[in-house]
């Protein structure tokens, strides 16, 4: 998420960014990611504190465009202030909490039911996907839906002319140790591929519940903990194949970043990816397996990038930076 917004704050220049954020120990914030903002400000710890320290901030910014990042700070703010045509509230999920699978049925209805009271008090909602901007489209509610497309960070450079050979050797996977990435997906399909015969090594890029990291070590998968984004570049050039195994998505930019790279990218068939055609979907790691033989065909994977670069082709910054402005442009 702090990627994206720092691709928002660059493609949308021509403002002034001011950062209001929640520390989370499970997910560092990087010095760089915080450096070209004009003022930040870090809340308090406890949800009613956060709520009273931004109805305090705003007081300060009258006629501030709001734009929350996540379902925490999206409740946050709408609970904190009342939009108005001088300061309107926008809202990017980064992925509904009643999306979560991890959750029972009823939980997930009142995930549902507090996001639809709080569209009330929302201007409009900049999607990061198709599937969410369908999503946002309240009952009842007036806010406008509009889909603001992830894209690749500024600091990748397209790939010149990719060097495949007839083997994979190393597969790798991202994100922070939880749920929603399933890092057991990855783990049962680096023990499916060995069990097949396939000699592979296999990396998480990223650390956080000491079980979960406990769980992938014991599978011989090697683990690297939390790196600076240039550490997580180098990992992910160094792969053969990119595994997207998360079991739900806003729109995940580490596809985006492999792409760009020139890393084929096979991903889990989940919802965020509905109406976008990447070239190999899977819904268990049997059908890895299944996959592997054409995937250490050096043409197969050459031919993924192309497909899976073609399929992302609307992730591109002049299309984030034509959607922010149809979003912040004073109406």
């Amino acid at each position: 998420m702090a990627a994206a917004i720092r691709d928002y704050c660059r493609n949308y220049s021509s403002a002034e960014h001011h950062l209001v954020y929640a520390p989370r120990d499970d997910a560092p914030v990087e010095e760089t990611d915080i450096a070209d903002f004009a003022s930040v400000t870090r809340l308090r710890t406890g949800h009613v504190r956060r709520v009273r320290d931004l109805r305090r901030y705003f007081k300060s910014q009258p006629a501030a465009i709001v734009h929350a990042h996540s379902s925490f700070a999206g409740a946050y703010v709408r609970a904190a202030i009342v939009k108005s045509d001088s300061r309107p509230i926008i809202y990017t999920p980064h992925c509904y909490g009643f999306e979560r699978k991890d959750s029972s049925v009823s939980h997930r209805f009142i995930y549902w039911a507090m996001e639809w009271l709080l569209s009330f008090n929302t201007t409009a909602f900049a999607a990061c996907s198709k599937r969410e901007e369908a999503l946002s489209n309240w009952p009842l509610a007036s806010a406008r839906s509009i889909h603001v497309p992830n894209v690749a960070s500024q600091d990748l450079e397209e790939s010149a002319e990719l060097h495949f050979q007839d083997v994979v050797t190393r597969v790798v996977g991202a994100g922070r140790l939880g749920p929603q990435k399933d890092p057991a997906f990855f783990r049962d399909c680096v023990i499916d591929l060995r069990k097949a015969g396939f000699d592979i090594d296999a990396v998480w890029i990223g650390g956080g519940d000491p079980e979960t990291e406990l769980m992938l070590t014991n599978a011989n998968i090697e683990l690297t903990g939390w790196l600076p984004r240039s550490g997580v570049l180098d990992q992910l050039k160094a792969a053969d194949v990119y595994i997207h195994s998360a079991k739900w998505e806003g729109f995940p930019i580490a596809v985006l970043e492999a792409s760009l790279i020139g890393v084929p990218v096979v991903a889990r068939r989940i919802a965020a990816f509905d109406g976008v055609d990447m070239p190999v979907l899977i819904d268990s790691p049997a059908d890895l397996v299944e996959e592997w033989r054409s995937l250490i065909s050096s043409s197969f994977r050459r031919n993924m990038v192309k497909l899976t670069a073609e399929a992302l082709a609307d992730c591109n910054d002049e299309a984030q930076a034509n959607a922010l402005g149809n979003l912040y442009r004073r109406r």
